[in-house]
Formats: C-alpha cells, structure tokens, sequence
C-alpha cells in the first residue's frame, strides 16, 4: 500500500461524515488501526477463528497499536452452548497462546473491554437474507430481543446524548462532527440499491 497519509485520509472523512466505519481484515494496512478511534473485535462463537485473531493483534501490541482504550468486542451469532459464555469467547479472544502453548501474551483486559453481543436468531438471519436478496433492508418484523441487542451495538459505535435545550431532539455524540443523520437510506443509496435489484 502506497498511502502512507492515514491520519489525513480519516480526518477527511470525519469532516465529511459523522461516522465512519472501515471493514478491516488481517490483510488491512497497520496506519489505519493506528489512527482510528475504536477497534472492533467481531468473534462468532467458532473457537477455532479466535487464535488467527489473537495472532493479529498480538502483532498490532508489538507495533504499539493496540490500546486497551480504543478495542470493543463484538459477539455476533452468540447461541447457548454448554461450558462456554460470551465471558469466556471473550477471555479467549484476550490471550495469544503460541501453537506451541510455550507462552501466552495478553492482549487486553477481558474484565473491562466495553462488549456487545448479537444473538444467533435462524428467523432473523432468514428475513436478513431475504432483505438482502430483494434490496430491502428494514428494520421491521425482527423480535424484540434482536432489535434491543442492536441499539446496544449502535448506541457503542455511535451514542446518542439527549440535548439539554431540546429534549425532544437527541444529537449523535461525535467530537468531531457532532450532527444528526438519519436512519433511512440516502437518495444514492436507495438509487444504488434500485440498480442492483434490476440487475441482479
């Protein structure tokens, strides 16, 4: 990667938009992690996805990325199952073991790291799916339950403060672009989404 001006790049946007989310994965060059303000750890309840994850961010601790203050996790798809609790995903999502079990390194506080956890719901992943097969995303028809497990994911990536003058209006709590944006979809969105459905 050539862009060496992450900094730049991401208050760019910021004084564009009031929120931006980057999708990372392990390929993800290092300076956009480090300019970023939170970190999110998105484990499913497969054991077996955590030691790649805690290999990478043992990485990131050794470059001095990796601040316990910027990290959240994520549960997502959480389901029931005997012996295991989103408290112990999370702790194993907190420890690089070597292949070798020679050594552990830690990686965060798994007592303090702010968390939200989406449950694993088949008719709620099926409506999902039907959402995105049809361009039709909402928010209608999902329980309760569901719906409650994402405003708490919501309210940790963006916040909502009540205004003291006006409480009928709530402003999003960014420092640096503090506006409200709406929960519909932009005219280009729903354009794009309209194309994609006639093509597709």
């Amino acid at each position: 990667d050539n862009i060496a001006e992450y900094g730049t790049i991401l208050e760019t946007l910021v004084r564009n938009y009031s929120l931006i989310l980057l999708d990372c994965d392990f390929k993800t060059n290092y300076g956009y992690l480090k300019e970023t303000q939170e970190i999110y750890l998105v484990q499913s309840m497969d054991v077996l996805t955590i030691q790649p994850l805690t290999a990478y961010l043992r990485d990131l601790k050794a470059k001095g990325i990796l601040e316990q203050s910027k990290l959240r996790a994520v549960i997502n798809k959480y389901t029931k199952v005997r012996g295991i609790t989103e408290k112990a995903i999370i702790g194993g999502m907190a420890f690089y073991n070597d292949p070798a079990m020679s050594f552990m390194t830690e990686l965060f506080n798994r007592e303090t790291i702010k968390y939200s956890v989406i449950p694993f719901d088949i008719q709620a992943y099926s409506k999902y799916l039907e959402g995105l097969i049809n361009c039709n995303i909402s928010l209608n028809g999902y329980s309760k339950d569901f719906i409650a497990s994402l405003k708490k994911l919501s309210n940790m990536v963006y916040p909502l403060i009540t205004n003291t003058i006006n409480t009928n209006k709530a402003k999003y709590n960014n420092p640096k672009y503090n506006k409200y944006a709406g929960t519909t979809f932009s005219n280009d969105m729903n354009s794009t989404l309209d194309k994609m459905k006639k093509n597709y």
